[in-house]
């Protein structure tokens, strides 16, 4: 029932660097249309007193970028992208090892698991026939406390192998970002 893949694009660290990315590679794009220049045009009348007349002025203003293509901006934006590729990149990477090691652990408890239900069951076993004995007067009180010990650090055993895998089932279903034993 558990998702066994490793699938690094969807953890959350991941996707929060992927849109950090974005944002950053829509930043060089505004930068370099800024380079463009930007055309100005203006009107205005102006009096002149000497013959008290009138005149409409108009003008257009045309910025010629021969020294400065806004190169300063857009490099610090390329910078910034460059950065955020990285930051991708180590979080990708984080998010891969961090999910191997989850999932060796999920497997690792779930086979805890099972060597501790085996145990219980041997342990179960060895009580019912010791208790068998016992009644028969052919085994010691001591032996069937001893057996029952046993059997209940066997039952012990089985709950903490139990109580790890789910841990590490929750650790698995953090890391993935998603809510952990199928709860909505």
């Amino acid at each position: 029932n558990l998702e066994r893949t490793i699938d690094a694009l969807s953890v959350p660290a991941v996707v929060a660097a992927q849109a950090e990315r974005e944002a950053a590679a829509r930043r060089v794009r505004v930068e370099r249309t800024r380079a463009v220049p930007d055309v100005t045009v203006s009107a205005g009348v102006r009096r002149f007193s000497g013959d008290d007349s009138s005149a409409v002025v108009a003008g257009v203003s045309v910025p010629i970028p021969v020294f400065d293509q806004n190169r300063g901006n857009v490099n610090a934006a390329q910078g910034e992208l460059l950065a955020a590729e990285a930051r991708l990149n180590a979080a990708r990477l984080d998010a891969e090892a961090e999910l191997r090691t989850a999932l060796f652990q999920v497997e690792a408890a779930e086979t805890r698991v099972a060597a501790a239900v085996e145990t219980e069951a041997t342990a179960a076993e060895a009580y019912r026939l010791t208790r068998i004995a016992y009644e028969a007067g052919k085994s010691p009180l001591v032996e069937l406390t001893n057996a029952r010990r046993a059997l209940a650090e066997a039952r012990t055993q089985t709950i903490e192998a139990q109580l790890q895998r789910l841990r590490a089932e929750a650790g698995l279903a953090r890391l993935q970002g998603r809510a952990p034993f199928g709860v909505s």
